[in-house]
C-alpha cells in the first residue's frame, strides 16, 4: 500500500527530529513545495559549533523549570521551524507546506516566521497516538 503525501512527509519530519540535541525535545521539520518536492528539513538544536545542552549534560530550562512556551530567550537551541526556513530561504517557502513533527502547536516566535517566509499551510503532528493539526497562515495571521 502506498503512504499518502502527508503520512510521507510527517514521517519524514519525524526522522529529522532524530537530528535534535535538545534535552527537552525533538521536533523535526520539513518544508514541501506545492510540487511534493522537498525544499528544505530541519530539526531542533543549538547553532552551528555551540555546545548543546546533550553535550553539557543538562538543560538550563528543565534545571530552572521554566514552562514550555514561555520565556524563549533561555533555550540554547533554534527551532525545527526556523531551522528549515533559514535552511530553505523565503524563495523556497512560497506557497509551501511545512509538516512539523513533535508538537502539535507553533509557538509565537516560529508563527512570525512561518508568515514571513511565504509558508501557506502547516501540518503538526505531536506523536504517533495524536492526532494531525491542519493549520492555515491566515489562521496563524490572526493569531498574531
Amino acid at each position: 500500500m502506498i503512504k499518502d503525501w502527508q503520512d510521507y512527509f510527517l514521517e519524514i519530519a519525524k526522522t529529522c527530529a532524530t537530528r535534535s540535541n535538545c534535552i527537552r525535545a525533538q521536533v523535526g521539520a520539513v518544508i514541501v513545495g506545492d510540487d511534493k518536492k522537498i525544499k528544505a528539513t530541519g530539526y531542533n538544536g543549538t547553532p552551528s559549533k555551540v555546545e548543546s545542552c546533550y553535550e553539557r549534560g543538562e538543560c538550563f530550562r528543565i534545571k530552572n523549570n521554566i514552562e514550555s512556551g514561555t520565556r524563549y530567550e533561555t533555550c540554547r537551541s533554534i527551532h525545527a521551524e526556523q531551522n528549515a526556513i533559514i535552511q530553505a530561504g523565503q524563495d523556497r517557502c512560497k506557497g509551501a507546506t511545512m509538516y512539523i513533527w513533535g508538537h502539535d502547536f507553533i509557538c509565537i516566535l516560529c508563527k512570525r516566521f512561518i508568515v514571513q517566509s511565504g509558508i501557506t499551510n502547516v501540518v503538526l503532528r505531536k506523536n504517533e497516538n495524536t492526532p494531525v493539526v491542519k493549520v492555515t497562515v491566515e489562521d496563524i495571521k490572526k493569531e498574531l
